[in-house]
């Protein structure tokens, strides 16, 4: 896959929650999706673009105004739609029952590392913050840098395992809609469990998308392409729905 691709769609396919025969309620960790399906990447190609020129005349000063692209080496986008059932099942995945999933609204979790201690989970602080962006060789005042990327703290009250997180508390942002930015969808939050930084989008079933399609979910992740980059990441993912 190029380095520079910026936008990989993904449909998560999940199996929602495997219960132990059990009479008590346990509250589960967020789980690993049963799949992951890649259906392509696309990147703009900025070499396709038609040159532009101004003439110029002997003695003659001429005020120019130049509009232009630079591609992101920092972030790689995620978007797709989820599926699932809901199911009863013994220790040896022996299925005693299934559900069709009618509630898709929950959380999608991305992390560079393979395990969670999600009873540890919190809100990302502005040092932990600040670390990611040495990770991705920024400075805060880079356009794209972390800072300026997750540059609120609106979103939605949600739960994490058995964590609250309380409304308007995490550096947050809004994927964009139909080519444009907006703040009433597709909130994308920052989390942390330890010093391992989670990147989380909460869950829009169906909701219109940046390229004017319906998706569940569209999440930013962080990825260091700049000079001296550490090489393509990997990122995991887990799921958890209300």
């Amino acid at each position: 896959m190029n380095k520079d691709y910026t936008a990989t769609i993904y449909t998560v396919v999940v199996l929602i929650v495997a219960f132990a025969f059990a009479a008590a309620f346990v509250v589960a960790d967020p789980n690993a999706p049963l799949s992951l399906t890649n259906a392509g990447s696309t990147a703009r190609n900025l070499s396709l673009l038609a040159a532009q020129s101004a003439d110029a005349r002997g003695g003659n000063v001429t005020e120019i105004n130049i509009n232009t692209l630079t591609i992101t080496k920092s972030w790689q986008g995620y978007y797709g739609n989820i599926s699932g059932i809901v199911t009863l099942q013994d220790a040896s995945s022996n299925t005693f029952y299934n559900w069709t999933m009618a509630n898709t609204n929950g959380r999608v979790f991305a992390t560079r590392v393979n395990s969670v201690s999600w009873t540890t989970v919190a809100c990302t602080s502005g040092a932990q913050r600040t670390t990611e962006e040495g990770y991705l060789g920024q400075a805060y005042t880079d356009s794209d840098s972390v800072t300026n990327t997750f540059n609120t703290t609106t979103h939605p009250a949600f739960n994490v395992s058995t964590v609250s997180l309380t409304a308007n508390t995490c550096y947050a942002t809004n994927g964009y809609v139909n080519n444009n930015s907006q703040s009433s969808s597709y909130a994308m939050v920052l989390l942390n469990a330890g010093a391992n930084i989670i990147y989380t989008a909460l869950t829009n079933k169906s909701t219109v998308g940046f390229d004017g399609r319906q998706h569940d979910f569209q999440l930013l992740v962080s990825e260091n392409e700049k000079t001296g980059s550490v090489g393509v990441t990997s990122y995991y993912f887990w799921t958890e729905f209300s």
